[in-house]
């Protein structure tokens, strides 16, 4: 029986268990051309992790006997690139780190993060590494010593950095003064950062990848880390997470093949694009792709019980709530907020911005241009092939999120958008005839 991987990010994992695999490997071949920095964003739950995960595997030096059995069949084991289990991997995921209390206690958490991944790392390839390495309160000083063993060693690094802006975004929506010292000149992550910088020019690190939803502390991070190559809107990458529809009826074929399904596989994919839609990520993409977590939800569903889920809407992506709060106490981010559910579910913008920091977010006026582009980040709009641009809502489970958050902008006392929605009460326009 099929099997989905919903909510596993484990590559291994789902090859091994021969767990369903939408085949991405064909893009390390870009990976390795277009540059040896790279930063790759996409939405919260887009499969960013999965993604990191399938570079680890094919990059580990240790795992080289076992690259027929995790890659056969698929693009990259048929051919081959030139870096193929040739590295040491490093991973760091900033998901893990806590965004709580101050700004020294913060930094605290993040070099013991740091330095933890460190000690798996000597732990790993302690028959590489035989020499120790002192692991100092301040982890820039603990990856400069790793970095001086791997120089004696035959092999480089390569760093993996999943969620770079995870936990300075959760500071940033609560607290943007602790957000503004953690990149100061001497910062703790912006010196993090520096120190990466630095061990690309011929210290050691050979490759980065680095995955996040937006653009914004990268900005902030300015000459800190001012090498890397942002790939996010590169023709290449448009489809490089996400599934595209004919991946979808493939899927669904072969569920309705298993169960004898009486519906017909696109009878259900109508459904998943009313409710999924979707996503544009490069301006030339002639493919549009799914969000690959509503898609494995449904799937999964399919495969199980011979239905779709009875929510359509996974829950599990209410916490971009988080990030319309915060942009709501900006002038520009209500209005913009507003005019989306108000008018037609677009918003016009001179141009999508592509780097953008803190500062221009709040502002005080109302250029919209910023803050909309945030919201495609998100993943809450998406472009569309209009010049000048256009984003707009791309379906149903998005504009749900729109509904609830402007419901709590007009009766914002505690408990009445839950009364509101469940009675119908009148709110303005159309936000009113949606909510009915």
């Amino acid at each position: 029986m099929i099997t989905f991987p919903y909510g596993i990010a484990d590559f291994q994992g789902i090859r091994r268990r021969g767990m369903y695999y939408a085949d991405r490997t064909a893009y390390l071949r870009d990976v390795e051309r277009l540059g040896r920095t790279l930063v790759f964003l996409r939405p919260r739950r887009f499969g960013k992790s999965l993604w990191l995960q399938t570079l680890a595997t094919y990059y580990d030096l240790r795992l080289a006997e076992e690259a027929d059995v995790l890659f056969g069949g698929l693009a990259v084991g048929r051919e081959p690139t030139p870096e193929r289990n040739s590295y040491f991997v490093l991973q760091w995921n900033f998901s893990e780190v806590s965004a709580r209390d101050s700004v020294e206690e913060i930094a605290r958490r993040l070099h013991g993060y740091v330095n933890s991944q460190i000690k798996n790392f000597l732990v790993t390839y302690r028959d590489y590494l035989p020499d120790p390495v002192e692991i100092e309160p301040d982890a820039t000083n603990t990856l400069r010593g790793l970095l001086a063993r791997i120089r004696r060693a035959p092999h480089r690094l390569c760093l993996l950095i999943d969620e770079y802006d995870n936990f300075v975004n959760e500071i940033m929506v609560r607290d943007t003064a602790t957000y503004n010292a953690l990149f100061e000149a001497d910062g703790p992550f912006k010196e993090l950062f520096k120190s990466v910088k630095s061990a690309t020019e011929g210290e050691g690190i050979e490759r980065v990848f680095v995955t996040g939803v937006s653009p914004v502390a990268l900005n902030d991070l300015t000459s800190g880390f001012n090498n890397a190559k942002d790939v996010s809107h590169h023709p290449a990458f448009a489809a490089l997470c996400g599934f595209r529809e004919e991946e979808i009826l493939d899927a669904m074929g072969r569920i309705a093949e298993e169960r004898s399904l009486e519906a017909a596989p696109r009878e259900f994919l109508d459904t998943m694009r009313t409710w999924y839609n979707g996503y544009r990520f490069a301006a030339e993409a002639g493919d549009l792709v799914y969000n690959p977590t509503n898609v494995l939800y449904f799937l999964e569903s399919l495969a199980e019980f011979g239905k779709p889920p009875q929510a359509l809407h996974d829950p599990n992506l209410r916490t971009d709530q988080g990030k319309l709060a915060f942009l709501a106490r900006t002038a520009a981010g209500s209005g913009v907020i507003e005019q989306l559910t108000e008018g037609d579910g677009t918003v016009k913008v001179a141009e999508l911005a592509k780097s953008f920091s803190l500062k221009d977010l709040t502002q005080v006026g109302e250029d919209r241009g910023t803050v909309a582009s945030f919201l495609y980040y998100m993943g809450l709009l998406t472009r569309t092939r209009d010049v000048p641009p256009r984003l707009r809502i791309p379906n149903l489970v998005v504009r749900k999120l729109f509904l609830e958050r402007l419901l709590e902008i007009f009766l914002p006392e505690a408990g009445e958008s839950y009364r509101a929605g469940a009675s119908g009460a009148a709110l303005p326009g159309r936000l009113d005839r949606e909510a009915r």
